[in-house]
């Protein structure tokens, strides 16, 4: 992933303050945007990550997306036709529309003329929105359905990606001991591979753990497989699930399960015991019936080893370069904000953050 290594050192250039003393710093935002940026250059290069009305637009079109379907829910079905002309958050999904059409279509389009113009001398991009374009078929391969495909991947990725890193940084800031251990770590693989490859990935157990603790304490949705039944559907033992019911998989019980995980939070609890009998155990992008987090069987998220990687740079490089704690003197983990299924880190906590001088070069 070097093109998104060399996106995500960029972003924390270009949005961190120098911070050469102790500085109140928003880093829940700028989380945001560098997980923005990082996912965009793997979507469309640097045409995309560099573009801030794009990258602005891949992160707001989430959360207006999420309060319009909020503000219809007030309504009933058949009035919602009608007064979505009405909600303000509607305006804005439809101008990230519009962005996205203006942004994306043009990128496409350009590409369509140079592989016109160099026939097979042409080399496509290495990127997502090629690899889509590649593969779309019939009524889908136009310009205007991947501007509508790079806001549904944007939908997807970039909020869920970016609340991780911020649950990491509150469970380190109120777990201080576990810094040390993984700054360690990070310069100790990166010293001996040089810089963020395959290998050096997965020789980073100790961040992964920690990463599969957090997840395991803030989901991101406390049910997963939300499902509606359409009709009654009779299970295997009789029990008879009425047509019309929301049923779901309570992933975050099954997650706090005693009998699965004993014990408070312990961020080095899936480390492989040294030994001649060491066995991988499971790791952050794990998927079974105890971690349902990324989902399960076939509908597991595809992305997940993509963001699960993304992640660790993000981190390693804020671990190495600087120091942090909590704002106002607090110390224990803020609580997280909870509506209906959902759950979110308070992005309006306090973080100080001071540069420090990293003891190794980041590749």
């Amino acid at each position: 992933m070097p093109d998104v290594q060399d996106e995500i050192y960029h972003a924390f250039d270009a949005l961190m303050p120098s911070c050469q003393d102790w500085n109140l710093v928003p880093v829940a935002d700028i989380f945001t945007a560098i997980i923005s940026c990082a996912s965009n250059r793997m979507l469309g290069g640097k045409a995309l990550s560099r573009n801030s009305e794009w990258t602005s637009t891949s992160i707001n079109f989430t959360d207006d997306t999420w309060l319009t379907a909020q503000r219809l829910k007030r309504f009933r079905p058949f009035l919602r036709p009608l007064v979505q002309h009405w909600i303000p958050e509607m305006a804005k999904v439809r101008h990230h529309g519009n962005v996205a059409q203006r942004v994306i279509a043009p990128i496409v389009n350009e590409r369509l003329e140079q592989q016109r113009i160099l026939g097979d001398k042409w080399r496509p991009p290495l990127d997502l929105l090629q690899m889509l374009w590649d593969g779309a078929y019939g009524q889908d391969k136009t310009a205007d359905f991947m501007a509508y495909t790079a806001l549904a991947i944007s939908f997807a990725a970039i909020r869920t990606s970016s609340s991780v890193p911020v649950h990491l940084l509150y469970d380190l800031c109120a777990r201080p001991e576990y810094i040390e251990p993984l700054r360690d770590e990070i310069e100790t693989v990166l010293a001996e591979e040089g810089s963020f490859t395959k290998v050096a990935f997965n020789r980073l157990v100790k961040l992964d753990s920690f990463m599969k603790e957090s997840q395991r304490y803030n989901p991101l949705s406390f049910l997963t497989f939300g499902r509606l039944i359409h009709h009654d559907l009779r299970l295997q033992d009789g029990i008879i699930i009425p047509g019309g019911t929301l049923i779901g998989v309570a992933a975050h019980a099954v997650a706090q399960d005693p009998q699965l995980f004993p014990g408070p939070f312990s961020g080095f609890r899936f480390v492989p015991q040294p030994g001649p009998q060491s066995v991988q155990g499971p790791q952050f992008v794990t998927t079974n019936a105890s971690n349902l987090s990324w989902g399960y069987g076939k509908h597991a998220c595809s992305g997940r080893f993509f963001a699960a990687n993304e992640i660790k740079i993000l981190i390693a490089y804020f671990l190495l370069h600087f120091d942090f704690k909590f704002g106002g003197g607090r110390t224990e983990r803020p609580k997280n904000l909870d509506f209906e299924l959902q759950s979110m880190a308070d992005p309006t906590v306090e973080i100080l953050v001071k540069r420090r001088e990293a003891r190794v070069r980041m590749g």
